[in-house]
């Protein structure tokens, strides 16, 4: 098993049961409680996306450095 599709999963839900709103946890949840995935294979293949930040921690910090330069950078009235 590569990976698990919960977008694709939960739009699958939506379109043939008319049930909306689901969160990917709950997607995920409900793959483990009907025995279409056990617990250690929803850990392991079934990951939530929170974006690219776990992966590139120094944009984060980027962030702050840009930001502090434009404070500095304002001019001072005497």
């Amino acid at each position: 098993m590569k990976h698990v599709n919960l977008h694709y999963i939960r739009a699958a839900i939506e379109a043939n049961t008319g049930v909306t709103g689901l969160s990917l946890e709950q997607v995920r949840d409900y793959l483990v409680e009907e025995g279409l995935l056990t617990p250690s294979q929803a850990k392991r293949h079934a990951h939530i996306f929170t974006g690219y930040g776990e992966f590139f921690h120094m944009i984060d910090t980027m962030g702050e450095k840009v930001e502090s330069e434009e404070v500095e950078s304002e001019p001072i009235e005497l």
